[in-house]
């Protein structure tokens, strides 16, 4: 708002609200106030008449303190009445005495607002001036007249009817004639909204009472909001009870809330109140589905109430209802990829769930799927891509008094009552069948609920009946497994001593034998049992969730640490389980400060894999003695190389719960501390030729930089400089790591993943750390180039690796899935060097352009233009959810069009156009002739108008869409094209240029504008309007109507910059709007934190 304007509107409140000195039109306190003055002065003459007043500069003081006085407090009159001038009052809009009346808020205003907007809703598109308003009502008026006098005739025609009706005899039927006669008695109906008497003490008495219930219901909601803030922050704390409570306190004083029931919901989870949680959902969903019709309405707490029910229900094995709940949920938030992740994962469970019942009720599995399980194991795979299991085998020499005791003392199910040839037996079953893995797990009779029967007209709601769900299922094997494995860490805690010494359970006590007995035994086996489930399958695996808060604290001991590690690996590699490891470190961090530790051990013990010493040394005595070949001899110590070392086992546990610890805000809390320890300890093994552990590490540090900006600093301090020197030394022509290469390629293998070995090439992890590096932290750019990066990267761009199959029918498979592979390092590098390309763009040598146009040529080359128009119409149709070709299309045109309009000379040396003005030395003979550009000019820009082509919009982008891999490529295009269009309609252009042909890019830029949005619709701007400059093509844009266009999506844009500064007018000057801004931006915060509301 202009200061003038606002200067303006205060002198017209003073005229309105300005009274005249006239006696006549005096009020009676100005005259009490007036009598009182000349009283006062009166009295003061007297004083110095007689001599009472003698001080008359206090006299002085006092009289101008009075008129001071008197100032104030007509200036704050006056505020006062420009304040209630400014807000208005309200009313109807019946009146003549206002100016203007918003029909949106019902208030009068007697002046003229700036631009004819409400002081209270901030809005205009409802102001109505007082004729304006006199108009509608006067037209209404009519309206009434109409209907009014239209009523009264048939009221006259109905009393008519009456009594020539009363004249003749009634009749013994009905007459429906006289429905179409009837009028009502009354005007009631038509008379518009009751009067309420004022002065009616029951109507006062009513009023009063409504305004104190809302009062209180507001008090009660404020109240509520407050207590859900404090369970917010008792949540984060990682006090999940106290959160409940908070939670619980808050439904006291509004029960409707919904963000109360989701987040308590929620903390029941944490604690493991799977029915309360349970029912807490309940009250959202059962609300919802009553009092709104349906989820959609609130379906963001829907979502949140489907999705913990089947956490719940999970939990307790109703796999069905979670199934049909996390359906529910995939249809409110179709993108959700979570959600639809544990929905296929619980209908895998449900599948399961169905099949161990009809195996409980005497079925048989079929032949072909436990026999292919059983192959599987029995045979594996020569080239294996997870671990190896190293044998659990327990002592010989274990005392068979203290298994008997066990046997007798422990309970029902487990497995300390289990002999070693019942138990041996029992992992062979696990091993090899499926079908008895499936009825270890399962419960029996609890895994599916079955549902009373329905009546055809009973209404049937999504709420989860609690009686069904409360029926106690008999337990599983599993579920006795894990109770073993609860009890072993109890008596492990209580035998272990603490920091000072000092333990639990001392030697000296009974029970003291009986749990070292029970420790030692029953402690390997729950080892071994877990971690054939845990590497069966993904619904196994998350059914050992509960067993992470067990398993995890035993780490500490020595005795089963790299049986635990192995089980910590699989685990880590699993969405549900990795997620119960991150929650448990978030609560537990010395458990990551032990992981940490195990990782930086640079001992021969810690690098490499158990017992391969000994295994090397007897496959060495077999050979010198003749009982084994060479060939054998050098499988059984292969064999011992394929085990992961302590060190590999760590690392990677680190780098997969820190990926899956990144949505888990107590978790980043708790790791920050050990942010330079845990970096360190990966950054020790970024070392080339240490293909065992380097890119593991590489790995590691990718998902280590998502936890936090701390985290990423960190990295890109004590990381940066190793990441490139191992990519650098690793892919030398000449060196260790290039020996080391042909070495595997003499041995046959062909390619170092091929070889059966746990080696591999660490460039693709390498590459994907310094991707996810300079994405994170935008300040290692310079950094990174300032190291010889782009130099680095240009060369590993192989164009020959790139894949442009697109269409619908060809594959969907995304190299972003990969992790290794030559097409992994070409992508991977191709994306850095175009992260690097935006500030090294002018460092950039010639020879090295040249290298990199070549290349991007042969990229755009491969390209199949009928897949790509077929893929990309298919990829923005929803019809798939990634297009290949993509991936590579979009570094190369951003790479390209860097280069061509930011490096300086780029554009130039490549349509060879000559230097304006060059020194030449005095004794030259002959001018120095051009160099042949890096590729052919015309070509490249036909193959990118194929391109943009290609990539038209079928339609008009949502906002889901804003931003996507489609609209960048485009947007960069459309710089691109407008920057080749603004040199062509120079005078002094090259040949090249201008003979280049733009036409068919102007049809594809006209309608891209009109169906784009936000900064891409920005940029396609731009090259309309230059477009539109160049006089080849200004005819063709105003043929398509493009000018007009660019007026149609400039003019909202300017409207919004001009609010935009209005507000930043505000702001500056009005302190309850900056009051009323930071509570908004306060308010959009907490909306924006994950998992709570």
């Amino acid at each position: 708002m202009p200061p003038a304007e606002e200067s303006s509107l205060v002198g017209q409140g003073g005229q309105i609200g300005q009274r005249t000195a006239d006696p006549g039109h005096m009020s009676t306190s100005q005259v009490e106030e007036w009598a009182t003055e000349v009283d006062d002065v009166t009295a003061k003459i007297n004083g110095i008449i007689d001599g009472s007043i003698t001080d008359f500069d206090a006299l002085d003081r006092q009289m101008d303190l009075k008129a001071r006085t008197k100032q104030i407090r007509e200036e704050e009159a006056k505020a006062r009445k420009e304040r209630f001038l400014l807000n208005g009052c309200e009313g109807k809009g019946e009146g003549e005495r206002y100016k203007w009346w918003c029909k949106r808020c019902f208030v009068e205003y007697f002046i003229d607002l700036p631009e004819h907007q409400c002081t209270r809703c901030k809005k205009s598109d409802q102001m109505m001036t007082q004729q304006e308003r006199r108009a509608e009502l006067m037209d209404k008026v009519e309206v009434f007249k109409e209907d009014k006098a239209r009523h009264q005739w048939r009221k006259d025609k109905w009393s008519r009817w009456k009594k020539s009706q009363a004249l003749l005899k009634r009749s013994r039927y009905i007459n429906y004639k006289a429905w179409e006669y009837w009028e009502p008695d009354t005007d009631t109906e038509d008379e518009g909204e009751p009067i309420v008497p004022r002065d009616n003490p029951e109507f006062m008495a009513m009023e009063a009472d409504m305004k104190d219930r809302k009062k209180k219901q507001s008090d009660k909601a404020k109240t509520a909001e407050k207590c859900r803030q404090r369970g917010n922050q008792s949540m984060k704390e990682g006090d999940f009870v106290g959160a409940i409570e908070h939670y619980d306190e808050g439904l006291e004083y509004r029960r409707d809330s919904k963000a109360l029931w989701t987040n308590k919901a929620l903390a029941e989870l944490k604690v493991f109140r799977w029915h309360d949680a349970i029912n807490s959902c309940n009250k959202v969903i059962e609300y919802s589905e009553i009092f709104e019709d349906g989820f959609t309405k609130s379906a963001d707490a829907c979502f949140k109430a489907f999705t913990r029910r089947a956490q719940a229900l999970r939990a307790l094995h109703k796999w069905d209802e979670a199934l049909h709940d996390l359906e529910d949920a995939v249809k409110l938030f179709p993108k959700d990829k979570e959600a639809r992740d544990l929905r296929d994962k619980t209908k895998a469970a449900f599948e399961e769930a169905t099949k161990a019942k009809t195996l409980q009720d005497g079925g048989a599995v079929s032949p072909k799927e436990d026999e292919g399980v059983t192959e599987e194991v029995q045979n594996p795979s020569p080239q294996p891509s997870g671990p190896v299991r190293v044998e659990i085998e327990e002592s010989d020499e274990e005392d068979d008094s203290a298994a008997e005791l066990l046997a007798s003392a422990s309970a029902p199910g487990s497995v300390a009552g289990m002999s070693k040839q019942d138990f041996a037996k029992l992992l062979k079953d696990l091993k090899d069948s499926e079908a008895q893995r499936v009825l270890f797990c399962v419960r029996k009779g609890g895994d599916l609920i079955n549902s009373p029967a329905v009546k055809a007209d009973q209404w049937v709601g999504r709420k989860v009946d609690l009686k069904q769900v409360e029926e106690v299922a008999e337990p599983s094997r599993l579920d006795n497994l894990l109770k073993d494995a609860e009890r072993c860490l109890v008596l492990w805690k209580k035998r272990t001593p603490d920091a000072n010494g000092r333990r639990a359970m001392q030697d000296d006590e009974p029970e003291a034998k009986e749990a070292d007995a029970y420790v030692s035994m029953v402690t390997p086996r729950v080892l071994g049992i877990l971690h054939i489930l845990a590497t069966s399958s993904d619904h196994h695996c998350a059914l050992t969730a509960p067993s992470v808060r067990s398993i995890f604290p035993l780490l500490s001991s020595e005795k089963w640490r790299y049986d635990i590690m192995l089980l910590l690996m699989e685990w880590s590699q699993r969405s549900i389980t990795a997620r119960s490891m991150a929650e448990f470190a978030g609560r537990y961090p010395e458990m990551v400060k032990l992981l940490i530790d195990l990782a930086a051990e640079d001992s021969k013990d810690s690098i490499l894999p158990p017992g391969l010493e000994d295994r090397a040394k007897k496959a060495a005595d077999r050979f010198e003695h003749g009982k084994a070949g060479l060939e054998s001899a050098m499988e059984d110590v292969i064999q011992g190389l394929m085990a992961q070392s302590p060190v590999e086992l760590a690392v990677s546990t680190l780098g997969n719960i820190c990926l899956a610890g990144t949505a888990n805000v107590q978790f980043k809390e708790q790791i920050t501390p050990f942010a330079s320890e845990l970096v360190g300890a990966l950054c020790l093994h970024l070392r080339p030729l240490d293909w065992r552990v380097c890119g593991k590490a590489a790995g590691a540090l990718c998902n280590v930089l998502r936890v936090g900006d701390v985290m990423a600093q960190t990295v890109q301090e004590q990381c940066t400089k190793p990441l490139l020197t191992a990519l650098r030394e690793e892919n030398e022509s000449e060196g260790p790591a290039a020996k080391m290469k042909d070495l595997m390629s003499q041995m046959g293998a062909g390619d170092l993943q091929n070889t059966g070995l746990p080696i591999q090439s660490s460039s693709a992890r390498l590459l994907g750390a310094l991707l996810n590096l300079v994405v994170v932290r935008p300040t290692a750019v310079t950094e990174v180039r300032d190291m010889g990066g782009l130099e680095l990267m240009v060369p590993l761009i192989d164009p020959e690796l790139a894949t442009f199959s697109g269409g619908s029918s060809g594959s969907t498979a995304s190299l972003s899935d990969r992790e290794d592979g030559p097409e992994v390092v070409a992508l991977r590098a191709a994306l850095v060097a175009s992260r690097l390309l935006t500030s090294a763009h002018a460092s950039m040598t010639q020879e090295l352009e040249a290298d990199l146009l070549r290349k991007l040529y042969k990229l755009f080359d491969k390209i199949k233009f009928a897949d790509l128009r077929q893929g990309a119409k298919a990829l923005a149709a929803g019809e798939i959810e990634k297009l290949p070709a993509l991936e590579w299309l979009d570094p190369a045109v951003r790479m390209l069009v860097t280069v061509l309009t930011k490096t300086p000379g780029a554009l130039d040396r490549l349509t060879q156009s000559a230097p304006r003005i060059e020194e030449l030395p005095d004794d030259l003979d002959d001018l120095p002739s051009l160099k042949e550009p890096a590729v052919s000019f015309s070509d490249l820009i036909a193959r990118l108008t194929d391109i943009i082509a290609a990539l038209q919009p079928r339609e008009h982008v949502g906002p889901d869409q804003e931003g996507s891999t489609l609209s960048r490529l485009r947007g960069n295009l459309a710089l691109l094209f407008g920057t080749l269009s603004e040199v062509q309609s120079k005078e002094d252009a090259p040949p090249s240029v201008r003979n280049m042909d733009l036409r068919k890019c102007v049809d594809v830029m006209v309608d891209t504008l009109r169906k784009e949005r936000g900064a891409v619709q920005q940029n396609v701007g731009v090259c309309v309007t230059r477009l539109a400059t160049n006089p080849r093509y200004i005819q063709q844009v105003r043929d398509l109507n493009g000018i007009e266009s660019l007026h149609q999506i400039q003019m909202p844009k300017v409207q919004a910059q001009k609010a935009e500064e209005a507000k930043k007018h505000r702001l500056e000057t009005s302190v309850e709007d900056r009051r009323a801004e930071v509570l908004r931006r306060l308010k959009q915060q907490q909306a924006l934190k994950p998992g709570l509301d």
